[in-house]
């Protein structure tokens, strides 16, 4: 039978069957629970239910299995992490001022978007400009020239305030930043005051050449040229025609030597524009950037003209111009006179005074064709030698010229050197006293001496006239300064208004600033801040030295004399020792004299005492000296002295004082390095470790490096600039470039050493995950911030510095450390397969 059947079979088990004996002999029942109750159905169930019961009493232990785990495993984590954090210090983050200054400075400059292994300097300087808008009265704006305006705001506030027991200099800066500031006394002298300084120099009141009295016979008109241009330049300092100097000997640092060419100081005058002077070939120029100095960054100048500088000046650019002069005249002739005794109509002497412009005009575009003429290339392999003659030899050649061109002959250069140094008190010996001309400047003096041989004498005195009165005249009435302003928002497409107390301010900095850095300078500067930065340029001079060391391309000899000269490099750092001794600076300006009612008269007179100091100085040894004023923000490379000076405005933020060392080698280290390797590019390896320019690398050190730098060359010439459809010239800037290089290869170097010695730095806010040598890359990248219109741009293209972008991006792009510490992927844009490296 089945048990506990259904209709379908069995559901409960299998079938069970019994012998018939053992049937019981009872009725059917009705169900389960009938059976239950009478005892029959006993133990009776399937397999399930027995596994459930067996699950219900293992339950409880498979839980306290689980949890006792679950318990176990949480202890081992909580002991491991409790045995890091003992183990591991917490990250200690730099509170200080500095760094969080640095910090939300890097973090406004940076666009986080870019991808740094693409575009750096996008990276680091993105949001640059929108967080420094560039004032209208400049054209490019940088951290630079965001210092140097601080500077003069400070130099303000100084001359501004009432101070006592200051040197006598330091009072005479304040006299001569009141003068400048009184504009009322400036508008009731009216021109008097350069009426009264044209009378000494030999000039009119206005060009003779506008005959405002119609009177004038042009053909018997009698002028000495060459007397009023000895004059200018012993009574305001000014080259005009003829351009003279006096310079360390090159093959003997300790004398000086005399030197002359095409103009140079063309105005001696403060600056009140701060555009960026264009850098011209000139071989007297170049020695001035090349020999004498070389600048990191050129931002304080003498005023210059656009169209003095421009070779494609317009049609309507040259109208401004002549427009301008003619009202600069006309003003001459009313106050000069003229009008009360012309017998000519106003619109006859308008007429004259128009053509009399346009005569100008015509006269300064031959000069500077010939000032042009003598533009020279300097290559690298280019000696720098300069021939000397004597006097004698050099009129002999200027004759020959003058007299090819169908001239007559004068005696200009025996009679121009003497007058020059009437007013000192050292007498020439034209036989032993030899004078330094570079050819393309023997060139140019032949060709001026031909130029006025036949230039009527009338026309050499409007000339000679309007160039004087132009660079005095802005510092006089508020009408001419107006005049001068339009003239210059014209020619510059914009407008260029700076507040009076700045411009004097940058007046007073730029005649008297060794005056103005003594009010403004640390006295804690020797015992606080110029230790760290002697520690950094020794830094990175043994950096150099091992670089060198590594170097395969120069051979022993050439090591060792790049040591020595590395060993004997000197540096002028924040201002001089003597600055603040007493007495020292009334020393230094004696002769000056300050009346605060005559500033034109007292910018001449600080012009005339710095003439006569030179010239004194001519038989005296060379000793070193200052490069620039301590309120520059600049820093230079003295070749001629195998010295570098760093003023005190550059040790200070956004430079140095960052906060952390990682950002100070960034920033000013690499500047700093920068001075340093200029000592050993294609012009400083001319000059030994006594600055005399003589053989002193190997000729197989030479060609082999010749043969690097067409790497840098070729390099930089490849960046573009598509807003001007014009590439760098990487020849131009080679210089600057190998420099760039070999500064930034030294700082990081340098920072590795220093932090080697010293605990590891906390992390800068809001920068924990970068490590110190990728905060070090992206402060040498926001070092080179800036914005610039497309007219700057162009003026950048010129200059003997590559503009900021590719400065930025050419030197990380050539440092394999810049790859490494942003993970760069080979072939990408900053870790590119070939590289530049000299040092």
């Amino acid at each position: 039978m089945n048990a506990w059947s259904g209709e379908d079979g069995d559901v409960m088990g299998p079938t069970v069957t019994r012998a018939g004996s053992a049937k019981p002999n009872t009725p059917p029942l009705k169900n389960g629970n009938d059976l239950r109750e009478s005892g029959y159905l006993i133990a009776v169930g399937s397999r399930t239910s027995r596994f459930r019961r067996k699950y219900r009493k293992r339950m409880p232990v498979i839980i306290i299995i689980v949890i006792f785990i679950l318990i176990l495993i949480a202890f081992i984590v909580i002991s491991i992490l409790y045995a890091l954090a003992v183990h591991r210090k917490p990250i200690k983050l730099c509170e200080s001022t500095e760094c969080l200054r640095s910090a939300v400075n890097l973090a406004l400059s940076m666009d986080t978007s870019a991808n740094p292994c693409d575009n750096f300097y996008q990276y680091a300087c993105g949001n640059w400009a929108s967080d420094h808008p560039r004032p209208d009265a400049y054209q490019s704006y940088d951290w630079f020239q965001d210092k140097q305006i601080k500077v003069y705001f400070l130099v303000r506030d100084f001359l501004n305030r009432n101070t006592s027991h200051q040197p006598k200099a330091v009072q005479q800066a304040k006299d001569m930043y009141n003068g400048c500031m009184d504009t009322d006394t400036l508008d009731k002298r009216g021109l008097k005051p350069v009426i009264a300084i044209l009378e000494t120099l030999g000039l009119p009141p206005y060009p003779t050449y506008i005959n405002a009295t119609d009177d004038v016979d042009y053909s018997t008109y009698a002028f000495d040229w060459l007397d009023t241009v000895i004059k200018v330049k012993t009574q305001i300092g000014m080259d005009v025609l003829i351009g003279f100097d006096i310079f360390t000997d090159l093959k003997n640092s300790t004398i000086f030597k005399l030197m002359m060419g095409s103009p140079e100081a063309t105005n001696p005058f403060p600056s009140t524009y701060r555009d960026r002077k264009r850098h011209g070939k000139r071989t007297l120029k170049d020695l001035v950037n090349f020999i004498e100095k070389t600048s990191t960054r050129d931002l304080i100048h003498k005023i210059e003209r656009r169209s003095d500088k421009s070779e494609d000046l317009d049609e309507k650019i040259a109208q401004i111009h002549k427009l301008f002069y003619a009202e600069l005249m006309k003003l001459f002739v009313v106050e000069g006179g003229g009008t009360k005794n012309s017998k000519l109509t106003e619109v006859e002497l308008d007429e004259n005074i128009i053509e009399a412009a346009n005569e100008y005009f015509e006269a300064y575009s031959d000069i500077y064709e010939l000032e042009s003429s003598n533009s020279t290339e300097m290559d690298d392999d280019d000696d720098l030698n300069i021939p000397e003659y004597t006097v004698d030899e050099i009129q002999a050649h200027t004759d020959a010229v003058v007299e090819n061109n169908n001239g007559t002959a004068t005696p200009i250069w025996k009679k121009y050197l003497e007058g020059i140094f009437n007013v000192s008190n050292t007498v020439l010996d034209f036989e032993k006293d030899k004078i330094l001309v570079s050819d393309e400047d023997l060139k140019y003096m032949s060709l001026m001496a031909a130029y006025v041989a036949k230039t009527p004498p009338v026309v050499l005195e409007l000339y000679i006239w309007v160039k004087v009165v132009e660079v005095m005249s802005v510092h006089t009435t508020t009408e001419l300064r107006t005049l001068f302003q339009r003239a210059y928002d014209q020619t510059h497409g914009h407008k260029s208004i700076t507040p009076r107390s700045v411009q004097c301010a940058n007046a007073v900095n730029d005649m008297l600033g060794m005056a103005v850095s003594y009010g403004i300078a640390d006295p804690h500067f020797f015992n606080v801040t110029k230790p760290k930065i002697i520690t950094m340029i020794d830094e990175l001079k043994d950096s150099l030295a091992h670089l060198v060391g590594q170097a395969r391309w120069m051979d022993d000899n050439t090591k060792i004399a790049t040591y020595q000269k590395i060993i004997e490099m000197k540096s002028l750092v924040g201002f001089p020792d003597w600055l603040l001794e007493e007495g020292r600076l009334e020393e230094y300006y004696e002769g000056i004299d300050i009346d605060a009612e005559k500033h034109l008269e007292n910018i001449i007179n600080i012009n005339q005492v710095k003439t006569k100091k030179v010239l004194n100085m001519f038989r005296e040894p060379n000793n070193i000296t200052w490069a620039t004023d301590p309120t520059e923000v600049n820093a230079y490379h003295t070749f001629r002295e195998n010295t570098i000076t760093v003023p005190m405005v550059m040790l200070q933020h956004p430079f140095f004082d960052l906060g952390l060392d990682s950002l100070n080698y960034g920033s000013l280290g690499t500047v700093l390095g920068h001075e340093i390797t200029h000592g050993f590019d294609s012009v400083g390896r001319h000059f030994d470790k006594n600055g005399n320019m003589l053989p002193w690398w190997s000729n197989s050190t030479i060609d082999s490096f010749v043969n690097m730098t067409r790497c840098f060359i070729d390099q930089y010439s490849e960046y573009y600039l598509p807003e001007l459809d014009k590439h760098v010239d990487g020849k131009n800037t080679l210089a600057e470039n190998i420099a760039d290089n070999g500064g930034l290869r030294e700082a990081l170097a340098a920072l590795k050493h220093h932090l080697r010695k010293r605990e590891p730095e906390p992390k800068l806010p809001g920068f924990e995950h970068m490590t110190p040598e990728q905060l070090f890359f992206l402060s040498y990248g926001n070092l080179w911030c800036g914005v610039s219109t497309k007219d700057a741009l162009k003026s950048d293209l010129e200059d003997a510095h590559t503009p900021h972008l590719f400065r930025a991006q050419g030197v990380l792009q050539n440092n394999e450390d810049f790859a490494k510490a942003f993970h760069c992927r080979p072939g990408s844009n900053m870790n590119p397969g070939k590289r530049c490296i000299i040092f």
